[in-house]
Parts: structure tokens; sequence; C-alpha cells
């Protein structure tokens, strides 16, 4: 027979967590954060591929994918 704090202990016991890798960003995802990237810097050419590695760090890294300005 269990006792009551066997009884407290045992409600709190649930199935094992499954952990399910994290997706990568889209390329849609990526796209328009470096172009939000590329906005609040002022714009400009040559630094389209900083701008993507910068979104793809982000993303990456758990940032929002969409833009809030």
């Amino acid at each position: 027979m269990k006792t009551r704090k066997q009884k407290q202990i045992g409600q709190f016991q649930s199935a094992p967590t499954i952990h399910t890798p994290k997706l990568p960003p889209t390329l849609e995802q990526i796209r328009q954060r470096a172009q939000a990237i590329y906005r609040a810097r002022g714009g400009g050419p040559g630094r389209e591929l900083d701008d993507w590695l910068q979104a793809e760090r982000e993303l990456q890294a758990g940032k929002k994918p969409f833009p809030t300005d």
C-alpha cells in the first residue's frame, strides 16, 4: 500500500520529454530578416552578403523571424 507521500510523488511523474530538433529558418524568413537589416542600416549596396549572414545567425539563435518595424 502506498503512503500519502508516495501518492503525491506519483502524481507529478509524467511521460519522458521528447526533444525535437529545432528546424532551421526558411529562405523566406532569412530574406525578410536580411531585408529588415538592410533597411535598418540605411540601405546602400555592397553589404548584401553581410546582411544575409547576419539574418541567418540571428534566426538560428532564436530571434523572431519577422521584423516588428
